[in-house]
């Protein structure tokens, strides 16, 4: 008997852990961090608010665990696009295509990601600088597959172009969710890549 229900309940408590993170993404997006309670989140799921509890310690081991589950899709998806790509210069665009099309289609993971409330400081505000610091150096590894081999570029110039272009695909997010019209992913992608590729192509160890 035990060999066959514990597989089950194992079944059964993945599909909840995922049920209650979905429910708390979607409510940290809309409400923020602050505006959010363990009580919305558990209504919700239609489960008991021990049971969130039980799951992820506090309000913010169940923020923590959703940052960690967009964290791995978004950067799954980007990499994905970007190790799939023909040669070195689609290889930006899928990067950045992925990317825009990601937030699109989890329209509050942006607000999850860099929710206000949570970055001044503890284990959220370092669970973000991750998320970030993982992206600027998936974003470094496009840039040194980009850069020609007659013109190598040093580490801080990658750094440089890589961090610039963390704070502006970040700008990019903001504006287009603020925007009434923005424009599609496709175009946003496609005028970064053109950006970028020039620019690749002037760099130079000093």
């Amino acid at each position: 008997m035990t060999s066959t229900t514990a597989p089950k309940r194992r079944r059964d408590r993945a599909a909840r852990e995922r049920e209650i993170l979905e429910a708390a993404e979607r409510i940290f997006g809309e409400r923020g961090y602050q505006g959010t309670s363990m009580d919305d989140v558990a209504a919700q799921v239609g489960v008991s608010k021990p049971l969130i509890y039980q799951y992820y310690g506090s309000k913010d081991g169940l923020f923590l665990a959703c940052l960690a589950r967009l964290r791995g899709q978004l950067l799954d998806t980007v990499a994905d696009a970007v190790m799939a790509a023909a040669n070195a210069e689609d290889a930006l665009y899928a990067g950045f295509l992925a990317w825009f099309r990601f937030l699109d289609e989890h329209p509050q993971a942006w607000s999850v990601l860099v929710d206000e409330g949570m970055l001044s400081a503890g284990p959220a505000a370092e669970a973000t600088d991750e998320v970030r610091a993982a992206f600027i150096e998936l974003i470094a590894t496009m840039v040194r597959m980009n850069v020609p081999a007659d013109r190598p570029a040093d580490d801080d110039e990658i750094q440089i172009v890589a961090q610039s272009i963390s704070g502006a695909t970040e700008r990019l997010a903001i504006w287009r969710t603020r925007s009434a019209n923005p424009p599609t992913p496709e175009k946003v992608a496609r005028t970064l890549q053109d950006l970028l590729w020039h620019g690749l192509h002037t760099l130079k160890t000093s």
